[in-house]
């Protein structure tokens, strides 16, 4: 059996193309720095997640890297209804934005 089919068997869901996904996430130089914050939707950002946050996008910035701010929806029971932009826009108040992934509440890049 190919890759392609057994791909199709078991993410039929997915349904980005391999050219979908690389427009999605560009090439980087090699060696790039990547951090990233990914925290759960769960409510507001506490002190912890801020400061989380703040030494991945410090250290991106320091090696002219990408933080890349990944939102980890696995705990779809306390999910909360605008947690994405809870996150985002706390992590904005504090002068934080990612320079890939979720980019605002229905945008990720």
């Amino acid at each position: 059996m190919d890759s392609e089919k057994l791909a199709d068997l078991l993410f039929p869901e997915v349904s980005e193309s391999i050219e979908d996904v690389k427009k999605k996430y560009p090439d980087r130089p090699a060696g790039q720095l990547v951090t990233r914050f990914a925290p759960s939707p769960t409510g507001f950002l506490h002190l912890g997640g801020i400061f989380s946050a703040l030494v991945s996008w410090l250290l991106a910035k320091q090696q002219k890297g990408v933080f890349f701010l990944r939102i980890e929806d696995t705990d779809q029971q306390r999910k909360t209804e605008h947690g994405v932009s809870l996150i985002i826009n706390g992590l904005k108040q504090f002068g934080l934005e990612a320079g890939e992934g979720w980019v605002s509440a229905t945008e990720e890049r």
